[in-house]
């Protein structure tokens, strides 16, 4: 059977760095136990640090930034252990509901597909409007479900980030959407996407990852 290719991380303009370390995880799922999980942070700082009307709590946002902290030393165990003692008190402010997604995140990079897609759907539950971090904890739970082999849950969040035309994740859920449509079997549905995706003239890694797909399918 033919082997998808790999793909390698680099580090890209600010907005394009959650695309690209996203796309790492995508790409490396079964060779890469740890990915730049640090990449991500910058933009969630940012949106945590943004004024908003979700109730904050001066413990709970030291315990976030310590977490942050603990991640960007490679000390996920404690960054792990930190997020759980945040989001177990603190559920209810904007630094808990973003602790549930960093979980997500630590457990997918350490290969615990069920318990990353346990906080993305935590996540997803108690967080519904966030341009930035709602349809990355979607990826992030299509990503994990696809770790589990549920393709069928992936295939439905992958869905749900390529109905927002607007939004930052929308080529690589299509391209995502596309590939896991032709693992279920459905190889003509997913060339005719692929295709669709090419006509709309996305930067080349995409187009690069489209083509190799499409001659995926053929076989």
């Amino acid at each position: 059977m033919q082997q998808m290719k790999r793909g390698h991380y680099k580090k890209d303009e600010f907005q394009t760095i959650m695309d690209k370390g996203i796309k790492y995880v995508v790409r490396h799922r079964e060779t890469s136990i740890l990915i730049a999980t640090v990449a991500l942070i910058a933009i969630v700082l940012i949106i945590v640090l943004a004024p908003g009307r979700e109730k904050q709590n001066p413990e709970a946002d030291m315990l976030h930034t310590q977490a942050m902290g603990l991640v960007t030393m490679g000390r996920l165990q404690e960054a792990e252990n930190t997020l759980l003692d945040l989001t177990s008190k603190y559920s209810n402010t904007r630094a808990g509901k973003i602790g549930y997604y960093y979980l997500g995140t630590i457990y997918y990079n350490t290969g615990k597909f069920d318990q990353a897609l346990t906080n993305f759907e935590k996540f997803l539950s108690v967080q519904k409007r966030d341009y930035l971090l709602v349809p990355s904890a979607r990826f992030g739970a299509a990503c994990s479900a696809e770790g589990l082999k549920d393709y069928e849950t992936a295939l439905g969040y992958y869905k749900k980030v390529s109905a927002d035309k607007e939004s930052p994740f929308y080529l690589m859920a299509m391209l995502a959407y596309a590939r896991v449509t032709g693992l279920l079997g459905n190889k003509e549905e997913a060339r005719e996407m692929l295709e669709e995706l090419l006509e709309q003239d996305p930067p080349p890694d995409i187009v690069s990852d489209a083509r190799f797909y499409i001659g995926f399918f053929n076989d």
